[in-house]
């Protein structure tokens, strides 16, 4: 629970078993797995729970568009990216994307700051830790299949934010609904609460040679 949106029962989400409301009504249950399979369907990429009359990997477009390509020479690859509120402008590097709403570029999923990471990650000198000889081996230009990713990232994050309103009313719906309640649900076995027991697949080791 965000902080900046502070709730009283943040307190015990924070440190207590997730819950969730279970609702009675099937109507409004077939709704909600309408939702959650649009939204699997979303942040696959379009890689499952397809709708009908989608092909596979095909995101639809959005609002973002790419104004002014980003240089494709070594000399230009981008070093850095900005955001614009007043313009919801993208800058990365000598590109231009636009319009980026402020709740697509400060997208985050549990801290993860969505596009400010994707964008890290594909800047000169790289984002995250210096592990292995590997991480030194970046691009060396900026190609066009990098401002596909990207718009497509964007207008993932675009339907995300667009189906909030619907999300939220729903949300209302079941809490207002007739719920099913714990003692109505049975009891978790002991045993599936535990994590499960290594196997020996989590203890091979490979040899690859010199």
């Amino acid at each position: 629970v965000s902080r900046t949106a502070y709730h009283p029962w943040s307190d015990e989400l924070e440190s207590r078993e997730l819950r969730v409301p279970l609702t009675k009504d099937g109507t409004l249950f077939l709704k909600l797995c309408s939702i959650g399979s649009q939204l699997l369907w979303l942040h696959t990429f379009a890689e499952r729970y397809i709708p009908t009359g989608n092909s596979p990997g095909f995101i639809p477009a959005g609002n973002a568009k790419c104004t002014k390509a980003v240089p494709g020479d070594e000399a230009s690859y981008p070093t850095s990216f900005q955001y614009i509120g007043a313009t919801q402008t993208l800058m990365v590097g000598g590109g231009v994307f636009t319009p980026v709403t402020e709740e697509v570029f400060e997208f985050e999923v549990s801290g993860l700051m969505v596009v400010h990471s994707w964008l890290g990650y594909r800047m000169k000198t790289g984002a995250g830790k210096r592990s292995s000889p590997l991480n030194a081996i970046m691009p060396k230009q900026w190609t066009s299949q990098f401002t596909t990713e990207l718009l497509q990232l964007l207008w993932v994050l675009e339907a995300t934010v667009h189906g909030y309103p619907q999300q939220k009313k729903l949300l209302e719906e079941v809490l207002n609904s007739n719920l099913f309640k714990a003692e109505d649900l049975p009891v978790v076995p002991e045993e599936m609460r535990k994590p499960p027991k290594p196997t020996e697949l989590d203890h091979l080791e490979f040899d690859f040679g010199d």
